[in-house]
């Protein structure tokens, strides 16, 4: 038989200096123990920087901290207890709302225990939501109308029928969307966000008219866009800054560029002006089958 030690019957000041030593892990069951071990572990002042739930066979709660780093899965059987194991995570780890942690909600398939509705109610708002292909377009748009408020979308698939119902999600201002599925022109000009990822690749020309009609005025909250063109398109030249007026760069400042947005050492660019004297700089590397690029808009 193992030894015990009495935890629980130490002065709460020793109770306390015993609960430091041991790990996230430990402590996070030992707070499950009582409403006294609940306490004394919340008194730690622990932090999580990440809460994932994940929506598929298992439906998962994943918490993620700082280092010491924990990762923690739970798999919770009914809607109470997501909303209890959420509840309890939230005090322990000392976030009430995604304000101050990154809380993300990922739906990888069909959820065939819960509504999107419930959930909702269990779990309150996200930071970050994220829709798989896997999922039908029925469920994607129902998870879009009661998760609709998340600072980042990531969106594989486009599940509206209408044009005008995906361009509804293009005009949100959300802090950073990612799309991964066919887009026009005009969902580009509609892209209401800072931070913008385009993985399906388009044609040198619609980026070059992308580009002239920035310099005009549209997509005012821009910070950044990424996307990228077919080198089929680039084999008979370069011709997506056709037009626009680009001044060179120092090695210097490339390299800060670089530095900054993580960018290949390979990466080039070159400094765009729009009409309200607001610079961007175009960088582009070239990858296996695209020429990916990046405007950035230098504030």
């Amino acid at each position: 038989m193992q030894p015990t030690f009495p935890l629980l019957r130490l002065p709460e000041n020793a109770t306390i200096k015993v609960l430091r030593n041991l790990s996230l892990e430990q402590l996070f069951f030992i707070s499950l123990v009582s409403s006294k071990t609940k306490r004394l572990v919340t008194s730690l002042g622990l932090r999580a920087d990440r809460v994932d739930i994940r929506i598929d066979r298992l439906n998962e709660v994943v918490v993620h901290t700082q280092a010491p780093y924990l990762n923690l899965t739970l798999r919770p059987f009914t809607l109470l207890e997501f909303k209890d194991w959420m509840n309890h995570i939230r005090t322990i780890f000392c976030f009430t709302s995604p304000a101050n942690v990154l809380q993300r909600m990922l739906f990888f398939q069909n959820s065939v225990r819960f509504t999107v509705q419930s959930l909702k109610d269990a779990i309150g708002n996200v930071s970050d939501l994220f829709l798989s292909r896997q999922l039908t377009d029925v469920m994607s748009r129902n998870v879009l109308k009661h998760f609709n408020t998340p600072s980042t979308l990531f969106l594989y698939r486009n599940p509206f029928e209408e044009v005008s119902e995906i361009q509804k999600i293009f005009i949100q201002n959300f802090k950073t969307i990612s799309f991964h599925d066919v887009y026009s022109l005009d969902d580009m000009l509609l892209v209401n966000s800072e931070s913008v990822q385009f993985t399906k690749p388009i044609s040198q020309k619609r980026f070059n008219r992308f580009v002239k009609l920035w310099i005009c005025g549209s997509n005012p909250r821009l910070q950044r866009m990424d996307l990228s063109i077919n080198k089929t398109d680039v084999a008979s030249g370069e011709v997506y800054l056709e037009g626009i007026r680009c001044m060179e760069m120092s090695q210097d400042a490339k390299k800060e560029i670089r530095q900054k947005h993580k960018f290949s050492v390979n990466a080039d660019m070159i400094q765009i002006r729009r009409n309200d004297g607001t610079p961007a700089v175009i960088a582009t590397y070239d990858g296996q089958r695209r020429l990916h690029m990046f405007l950035i808009v230098l504030h």
